[in-house]
């Protein structure tokens, strides 16, 4: 019988796959877990909060913001009474792209289970 560990990185690989092809661009797993908190959670979001919320300091979220504002997944705006202060936002491209992403993830899911014996490191051993 499969774990349910081997069958999650199978699902993981899968998905992975899918996602280095993706027209968007390649996210490395901070720039993702970044995007997520800021999709899952109601926003807006200061920088100091994404900051604690991920256990990053605040010079490695902005860089990981750079990048995903960069790509048109979230936008950064200014406060008007405080200069200093940056919320970050929601875009309408992020939010496609988090949905097609959890689409692809449900169904890997849904295939890795139905076709375990496809995956020759998830398949049972053949009988002896």
């Amino acid at each position: 019988m499969t774990s349910r560990a081997m069958r999650s990185l199978e699902m993981m690989r899968r998905v992975s796959v899918g996602s280095v092809h993706e027209t968007v661009g390649d996210l490395s797993a901070r720039q993702f877990a970044l995007l997520l908190s800021i999709f899952l959670r109601r926003g807006p979001h200061a920088v100091r909060d994404l900051s604690v919320e991920l256990g990053l300091p605040k010079p490695a979220v902005t860089r990981g913001l750079d990048v995903l504002e960069r790509m048109g997944l979230v936008l950064r705006k200014k406060d008007q009474t405080d200069k200093r202060d940056v919320s970050v936002h929601r875009t309408v491209k992020g939010a496609v792209f988090l949905y097609d992403y959890g689409l692809s993830v449900a169904n890997f899911a849904e295939e890795t289970t139905e076709c375990l014996s496809w995956i020759p490191a998830l398949s049972p051993p053949a009988p002896t």
